[in-house]
Order: C-alpha cells, then sequence, then structure tokens
C-alpha cells in the first residue's frame, strides 16, 4: 500500500510539473506579434514572491483577471540584481548577486531618446550611486549598474529620478515613451507583507487605469523580478513569477505559453523598433497572441 502511494505522488508531480513546463499550444506560438497602439510603455517591478501568491493579492488579482496575465512566466537567474540587469540588456552579463558593479554594455537607456527611471525613495535632481539610502536599494534599479551612467551625472540626472515624478507625468500626460517604476523596500514585498505592495499599487495606479487616457496611450506591465526561494515548490515552479500586461491594446486572459524576462526585453524591444542588444533577447520572441488590432 506504502509503495502506490508514493508510485501514486510521484505520477502526480510528474504531471503537475508537465502541466507547468510543458510547450504551450501550437497556436499560442505561432500567433504573431502585433505592435500595440498605446505609445507608452510602464514597467513596475516588485520583489521575490511566486506567481500564485501575488495573484492572491486584491490589486494584482484584479490586474490579473482583467489583463493579459502570463501564467508561465519565469525569472531567470537567483537574487535580483541579475534579474533586473537581463530586463533592460538582454543578459546578465555575468552578474551573480547584488554586489555593486559596472558593467560597459548595450542596455535599453541607450536605445531609447524617451525613457525614464522612478525610484521610490530616490533622490530627484542627483546622480545618486549609494547602495541603500532609507528603504530605496540600488541593487533594484538597473540603470545605475551601467558605466555610462556612472560616468555621466548629467545623463543620470536626465533619466532617473523619484517615484514623485512618475505620478506628476502621468497625470500631465506627459510620461516618456519607457518608464521603468521600482517601489521601495517596504513596497516591492521585500520587507514587508505582499498586502503593502498590493496596497501601494492600488494606491498610485488605480486612478490611473480608471482613467481612459491612460489606457490609451500606455501599457502597463506589472512583474516580480524572482521566486520566493521556498524549497517546496516543484522543479520547473520555483523561479514562476507574476506577470501581466494592461491596457487597451490587450485582450484579458490567462496566457500559457512560456515566457521570461528576455521574452518581455523583446516585447519592449519590438514596441520600440530597438534591435536586441545580447544572446539572451537575440533569442527572446516577442509576447503574441494577446493583442487588440485596435486603430
Amino acid at each position: 500500500m506504502l509503495r502506490k502511494l508514493l508510485l501514486a505522488a510521484v505520477l502526480l508531480a510528474i504531471l503537475v510539473v508537465w502541466g507547468v513546463t510543458r510547450s504551450p499550444p501550437a497556436g499560442e506560438l505561432s500567433a504573431e506579434f502585433h505592435k500595440p497602439v498605446a505609445s507608452k510603455v510602464v514597467l513596475v517591478v516588485l520583489e521575490n514572491t511566486h506567481a500564485d501568491v501575488a495573484r492572491a493579492g486584491k490589486f494584482l488579482g484584479m490586474l490579473a483577471d482583467s489583463g493579459a496575465y502570463l501564467a508561465n512566466y519565469h525569472a531567470i537567474a537567483k537574487h535580483s540584481q541579475p534579474n533586473y540587469v537581463a530586463l533592460i540588456s538582454g543578459s546578465t552579463e555575468g552578474v551573480v548577486d547584488n554586489s555593486l558593479v559596472k558593467l560597459d554594455r548595450p542596455h535599453l537607456g541607450q536605445k531609447l531618446k524617451s525613457w525614464m527611471a522612478y525610484a521610490e525613495g530616490y533622490p530627484s535632481g542627483r546622480c545618486d550611486l549609494r547602495p541603500v539610502i532609507g528603504a530605496y536599494a540600488r541593487k533594484h534599479l538597473p540603470f545605475l549598474s551601467f558605466s555610462d551612467v556612472q560616468d555621466n551625472p548629467d545623463f543620470c540626472r536626465e533619466h532617473v529620478t523619484g517615484f514623485d515624478e512618475f505620478l506628476i507625468a502621468a497625470k500631465a500626460r506627459t510620461l516618456p515613451r519607457f518608464s521603468l517604476v521600482i517601489p521601495n523596500l517596504e513596497h516591492d514585498v521585500h520587507d514587508k507583507p505582499l498586502r503593502d505592495a498590493d496596497a501601494w499599487l492600488e494606491k498610485n495606479f488605480a486612478a490611473l487605469i480608471d482613467d481612459p487616457d491612460f489606457r490609451r496611450e500606455v501599457l502597463l506591465i506589472v512583474i516580480f523580478d524572482e521566486g520566493d526561494g521556498k524549497w517546496w515548490h516543484l522543479p520547473g515552479d520555483h523561479d514562476r513569477v507574476y506577470a501581466v500586461l494592461w491596457g487597451d491594446d490587450v485582450i484579458p486572459g490567462d496566457v500559457h505559453a512560456r515566457y521570461d524576462h528576455y521574452d518581455l526585453l523583446r516585447t519592449i524591444e519590438a514596441i520600440f523598433d530597438v534591435a536586441p542588444m545580447a544572446t539572451g533577447d537575440a533569442q527572446a520572441r516577442p509576447i503574441s497572441g494577446i493583442w487588440h488590432q485596435r486603430r
């Protein structure tokens, strides 16, 4: 009897893993990428949470239910910094932990004239390379990991600022083409419970997504950088993280094709007609099958 129970448990685990990691339906892979009408992308990145836990949040759940939820989306590395670096450059560039780095390679900020990084707690009007300022952490602001930003204070000040500036620009409809939004450690699930991050998102984004102009002009993307590292997650599922795309261009529903941070970067590059910058994004594919054909 015990042997039968163990065999059944093993078979169940195999089936669950297969359900998470198996190849997506052919239709999802063959669907073409259609460039959205929205002229702006806002990417919000939170921290260290498994996809199922994040989706249980009130506001995060609402976004998942009303947007395109990538149910099989994965981080690509252990630790925050390599995931963030990969998200804007197409490579971890040998970064394996959260130590301070200075990378001399292409990144998304070099390819776009119109972009900003908005980090909660970052001192606006300065180029500040300190690793920690209150609840702000530099390791979560990937543009500061690159030499052209570190070595050019004017370029740094022009493109990296505090989160309050995001709210001003969003309400005035003056956001750049690409915005990276980084909550601080108290609002990104790094140091505080998910409910705090969920409440922060609702406080700052609920009114925006109710605005027809924002929905029409902006593709909102909310993701987590990596999973929670819990040992009990099944193989192939431990690095699965929450990711949703939301706006008038998006067809709501769960997407079961497997995607990761490189695929998301490739999608952003395709939207802005940017060529891949490294092996990761060059081998990735834009997220497809979720786009309204609106005019």
